[in-house]
């Protein structure tokens, strides 16, 4: 007996689904590109538990004929090519043929679809693969594609799938890269029958960035050459992200996740940023289409450029361009400047009070800055030691270990340099102490520990609350955690679509930058997959808590603040690293020294 054998059609589809349909995500991308390949001006997506139950697309595009309807749902079958020479040369979105009929092979699908100048529409029925129903049916212009129990079928797949939450979170997120490179398309989401985010129709790529990008600074990129046009916006590498997800790539039109484009932005970055860092924006390269093979990957996430070495050359020039001409410092700068003269006017003016150039009111939701000034007496206060002759020991008091007990308390302090690291002299030589790893560290461990507790510090109401923009994907993770973000001292609810509203904060966290404060948590949260609370993973929203609650760079610190420091990270479990791994302190020893200066 023959050991190789033909698959049944219907593994087969299977199979191709494997492939194409991962998860609601996948069927929203594929469902909404076939839309937009369609010429869809209007976009509906309606969702139930977060697509597992239900994803239905709906669009005002050309729709199809009886016809061609029959013919959609065939494997391989195709408007978008027709010879090879058109495979090499991709101009639209969906191209394989493989996506319909690969969703209806996992699923209970439904399409009505009606052409322009058709007396009535079509409406075809799937489920699992097998065709049930083909009737006429009353439809507008443009197509219906309705997808319910994802992987009903397919178990093992459906186990795979996580929370509604978090699959609404991936769905969000696919449409928000679709949506912005067709800023002339309106979307809307809605989930459970409520509608939840909204993208209108907008005259301008800049607008539709705002939509999807909100409450942040970008600088626009124009740039042109033999090989490629690159357009669209990057923000300043003083205002990174955790996580890749604010940062939009695009090739003609295409949304891709490729790794050569993403390593060459990162490269033009270079030293600007934070490692563990990312900038924010939308790149958008166009090339002829025939230089491009997006037929790289399943899910046409990738592409492979003919003549790759030039094509990043082009890209490093173009980012290199804005970069090198740093708008966020003239921005900046052209702020003071408009500051001043506003301030000089105003003591011009007989009505303006004298000496009354800041007001004198509580403090409320402005940020005063995102460096946070070192208070040696807060940090006294909520000290868990509580033992104050740490800070008299001798040099020789800890005998030149850096893991004994009160270390840093036992160390000679000789000053700062370069505004970030703290200059000690132990017995056996230099101690270098990074003051922003060392307070984080310290923060880290008091967070946690009132969280664990349940001791944590009353938190700080805000005078007037401070509204922070979010993405539509963060507006999701933050109604998801709001009770537990409250155990944390924050007091805040969802204000319209796209944003939020603080009403209280951590008292540490008053000075800090609200926005960021959010943008980051929330995108920590979405990255770790599907935590059903933040007890799973505390560390991670422990230590960005922490860090935006640290002393900074260029923050110059008295000689009493930096013990004070010191006696904190003696008290501290684990002094030597920050919450991120980062090392605290190392020790240039005298035998060092002696080499660097060949003394033997």
């Amino acid at each position: 007996m023959a050991k190789i054998r033909t698959l049944p059609d219907v593994l087969v589809s299977k199979i191709a689904a494997g492939e194409i349909v991962e998860r609601p995500a996948s069927v929203v991308k594929e469902l909404v590109e076939n839309s937009i390949d369609a010429g869809a001006t209007r976009i509906s997506i309606y969702l139930e538990a977060g697509g597992k139950r239900l994803v239905r697309v709906v669009d005002n595009g050309h729709g199809m004929s009886r016809d061609d309807a029959l013919m959609s749902i065939e494997r391989h079958a195709t408007s978008k090519i027709r010879d090879i020479d058109d495979l090499f040369s991709v101009g639209t979105l969906g191209f394989r043929g493989e996506a319909l009929p690969s969703i209806a092979s996992v699923s209970r699908f439904r399409m009505i679809t009606a052409a322009e100048g058709s007396k009535s529409g079509t409406e075809i029925y799937i489920e699992g693969g097998v065709v049930r129903k083909i009737k006429e049916a009353a439809s507008p212009v443009g197509s219906s594609v309705e997808v319910k129990n994802l992987f009903f079928n397919t178990q093992p797949r459906l186990k795979f799938l996580k929370r509604p939450e978090t699959e609404l979170g991936r769905v969000l997120g696919v449409i928000q890269r679709e949506a912005l490179s067709r800023p002339e398309v309106s979307f809307e989401v809605f989930s459970n029958n409520r509608t939840i985010h909204r993208y209108g129709a907008s005259e301008s790529l800049t607008q539709r960035v705002a939509q999807i990008i909100p409450g942040t600074e970008l600088y626009p990129i124009d740039f042109e050459d033999e090989t490629l046009e690159l357009h669209g916006f990057l923000g300043s590498p003083l205002d990174p992200r955790s996580s890749m997800r604010r940062l939009f790539t695009y090739v003609n039109a295409r949304p891709v996740r490729d790794r050569f484009i993403n390593r060459i932005i990162m490269e033009c970055y270079g030293r600007m940023i934070e490692k563990g860092k990312y900038p924010q924006g939308a790149i958008f390269i166009e090339r002829d289409p025939a230089l491009v093979d997006v037929n790289v990957h399943p899910t046409k996430s990738e592409v492979m450029f003919e003549n790759q070495y030039e094509v990043g050359q082009s890209i490093r020039r173009a980012i290199g361009g804005m970069l090198a001409d740093a708008p966020w410092m003239k921005s900046r700068r052209e702020r003071t400047q408009k500051a001043l003269e506003d301030f000089y006017e105003k003591q011009k003016d007989p009505g303006f009070p004298e000496g009354r150039g800041h007001s004198a009111a509580a403090p409320s939701a402005k940020k005063a800055s995102t460096q946070a000034a070192y208070n040696p007496e807060s940090v006294s206060q909520h000290s868990h030691h509580g033992d104050s002759s740490m800070l008299e020991k001798s040099p020789e008091a800890a005998g030149g270990d850096m893991f004994s007990d009160g270390f840093y308390s036992s160390l000679k302090f000789l000053g700062q340099v370069g505004k970030l690291y703290l200059v000690c002299e132990d017995p056996d030589g230099i101690i270098l102490i990074d003051q922003h790893a060392a307070h984080e560290r310290v923060n880290f461990e008091r967070i946690k520990k009132s969280y664990v507790e349940k001791t944590f510090s009353c938190s700080q109401k805000l005078l007037i609350p401070e509204v922070v923009e979010l993405t539509a994907r963060e507006i999701n993770t933050a109604g998801r955690f709001a009770d537990e973000m409250e155990k944390l001292g924050f007091d805040f609810e969802v204000f319209g679509e796209s944003a939020v509203r603080v009403k209280s904060v951590p008292g540490f966290l008053r000075d800090s930058d609200y926005t960021r404060v959010f943008t980051d948590l929330f995108d920590e949260l979405d990255g770790l997959g599907d935590p059903k609370s933040l007890g799973q993973h505390l560390d991670t929203v422990c230590a960005t808590m922490a860090c935006h609650s640290s002393i900074t760079a260029n923050r110059t610190l008295s000689e009493q603040e930096a013990r004070t420091l010191f006696a904190d990270m003696d008290a501290s479990e684990n002094p030597h690293a920050c919450p991120h791994g980062r090392p605290v302190a190392t020790r240039i020893s005298y035998n060092m020294l002696e080499k660097m200066f060949k003394r033997t």
